[in-house]
């Protein structure tokens, strides 16, 4: 749904590992600050999961009172809109597995070393726990939107090759290339390393031992790489390759580097086949944004909703 995985991995990244804000008077904690049916938000819980999800600590240490109580009257809005939704998930019986949980957690987590990872936790002062529950009710409110519109808004085969006959220029992105990668800490290594590709060893296995480029487990795979891509002190040689060819050491203030050209792409028009996952994205998103209004709507006059906004 919506390329619906990655999106929702995406946004709980950008949205769940920053924060900073004062939690205010704790002796107010208990007061509910939400309620939908029998579901109850404290503030408690509330100042908890503004600072998992707070956008930018810098931005939210230089606003004034005013802008802050803003901030969390619009974040106040969100956690209603998730609470009816997960309140919708109740009637639907829908819930977020332990396992489903583990699998988004690793995802995010493979982007980070496990010190660099613990570390956003301790230097936001955010509990772990609070982030964890934040980021169950983001895969849930997911679940329930995948689970009620996405028949509705899913497009049929021959809308998408209208949208593809209509649009195929926003994909033709010239020529492309297709690289293996390898990063080099040292000229002497890197040397050593172009000296065996040379002699017949195989560039992914060599990428694989030796690279710390971050692909290196990948075989130094890059996928397909475009014009303008890369820097110019690597783009050029890359794309000046033949097929199988492997560049000379160049050196960047990264290390150095050694590119292989595995396969080529030519400019033109792109195959439908190519563009069916970022078309059916397109189309979905648009009615998406068309119908959720709608429907959110139908969902809050099912439910009775308290909201007591002046304690926040």
């Amino acid at each position: 749904m919506i390329g619906c995985r990655k999106m929702a991995i995406a946004l709980v990244v950008l949205c769940l590992i920053s924060g900073c804000s004062d939690t205010g008077d704790m002796s107010l904690g208990n007061q509910v600050v939400i309620r939908v049916d029998d579901r109850e938000l404290t503030l408690a819980q509330f100042n908890e999961y503004f600072e998992a999800t707070a956008m930018s600590c810098d931005d939210e240490q230089t606003q004034d009172r005013v802008t802050m109580r803003e901030t969390r009257l619009r974040f106040l809005l969100q956690l209603v809109e998730e609470m009816i939704i997960v309140r919708r998930a109740d009637d639907l019986h829908l819930d977020i597995s332990p396992k489903e949980l583990d699998i988004a957690m690793r995802d995010i987590q493979k982007n980070h070393s496990e010190p660099s990872f613990n570390y956003l936790f301790l230097k936001r002062a955010i509990s772990f726990e609070a982030w964890k529950e934040r980021l169950k009710t983001r895969l849930l409110v997911e679940k329930v939107i995948r689970k009620e519109l996405l028949k509705e808004v899913s497009p049929t085969p021959p809308e998408i090759r209208d949208y593809y006959a209509k649009h195929w220029e926003e994909w033709n992105q010239g020529e492309e290339i297709r690289a293996r990668h390898i990063l080099l800490p040292s000229k002497e290594k890197a040397k050593h390393i172009l000296r065996r590709l040379e002699s017949g060893d195989d560039f992914a296995a060599l990428a694989r031992d030796h690279s710390v480029a971050p692909e290196a487990q990948e075989g130094g795979d890059m996928g397909y790489v475009v014009r303008g891509q890369l820097p110019e002190s690597l783009e050029k040689p890359l794309f000046d390759l033949e097929l199988g060819d492997v560049t000379p050491v160049i050196k960047t203030p990264y290390g150095f580097h050694i590119l292989q050209a595995v396969e080529k792409r030519e400019a033109g028009k792109p195959k439908i086949e190519e563009c069916i996952e970022k078309i059916r994205d397109g189309i979905q998103k648009e009615r998406l944004e068309a119908t959720y209004g709608s429907w959110l709507a139908g969902l809050r006059s099912r439910y009775r909703i308290e909201i007591n906004e002046g304690v926040i």
